[in-house]
């Protein structure tokens, strides 16, 4: 290069180096706020607030120091959760495919379970189904007959995320992945082989103290459950990550996703069984 060239070039590379500083002290800055929030249990600033134009890929990676952090802590990797599995939702955020965080096991608990409220900044509920996995899954699979021999059965699984952005009407789909896709709590039924079952025409209901909360079907996740669970698994795939056996994997919600209050909640899954669990206000969790 000539002596020209790199005077033009020198300010670009500069240019260039400043912006890296930039982005990496809003991502060093963002997972410090997320952890203290998460502690302290209060709403959090999402990424795009300090850094608009955080892409996906910057998001994924976002989410896995975070896991990378928390497995530190002791915790273990225990499977995947599904986001925004309908096309009208993936539309309203702009983008062409779920998105996936990561479950942990500390965060997952038996049909029967109390939960408490405490450490919740802003408690939902969504019914969905989960996937365990027989075999590991470290390439795109095939098709979804390739996918489906990997699954060893499937179950009810309610999620319960902790939607907890300091705005909550103004996040985006990088927001929700450096998030995590809100994980916090999920509630695990009983798993059977999925042969035999149309998990489309599934129909599920949700009560609160023996009234009805919010009801969906099967095909609200993105019109067909082992579609959804192949997008899924390649947006985990695609973010770097590979799928051990027994992991569970959660496609998308099933009907209206409320927020929820203390009570005695009953999810009828029909053929799945019901999954039946007690969320009690935090000055009630001794």
């Amino acid at each position: 290069m000539s002596g020209q060239g790199l005077a033009l070039a020198a300010p670009l590379l500069m240019v260039a180096l400043a912006g890296c500083a930039t982005r990496g002290r809003a991502e060093r800055d963002y997972l410090a706020d997320y952890q203290a929030a998460e502690a302290a249990g209060r709403p959090f600033a999402a990424i795009t607030e300090t850094a608009p134009a955080t892409t996906l890929a910057q998001a994924y990676r976002l989410q896995s120091r975070l896991a990378a952090s928390r497995v530190a802590r002791g915790d273990r990797v225990a499977g995947y959760r599904g986001g925004l599995v309908s096309r009208a939702s993936m539309a309203g955020r702009g983008v062409e495919a779920p998105l996936a965080g990561v479950l942990f096991a500390s965060a997952l608990a038996a049909d029967g379970a109390s939960i408490s409220l405490c450490g919740y900044r802003r408690m939902a509920v969504e019914l969905k189904l989960g996937f365990r996995f027989a075999k590991a899954v470290r390439a795109p699979p095939r098709d979804v007959e390739s996918l489906a021999r990997a699954v060893g059965g499937v179950g009810p699984v309610v999620d319960l995320p902790d939607i907890a952005y300091r705005d909550p009407d103004h996040y985006g789909a990088a927001d929700m992945v450096a998030a995590n896709i809100s994980a916090a709590r999920d509630v695990v039924g009983v798993f059977r082989p999925a042969a035999g079952l149309d998990l489309d025409a599934l129909s599920v209901a949700l009560s609160r103290d023996g009234q009805a909360v919010t009801s969906g079907r099967g095909r609200d996740s993105l019109d067909d459950q082992w579609a959804s669970l192949l997008a899924v698994t390649e947006q985990i795939l695609a973010s770097g990550r590979t799928i051990a056996p027994g992991d569970l994997v959660l496609t998308g919600r099933m009907g209206a996703r409320p927020w929820m209050a203390a009570g005695a909640y009953r999810a009828d899954y029909g053929p799945l069984g019901v999954v039946a669990f007690t969320v009690r206000d935090c000055d009630k969790a001794a």
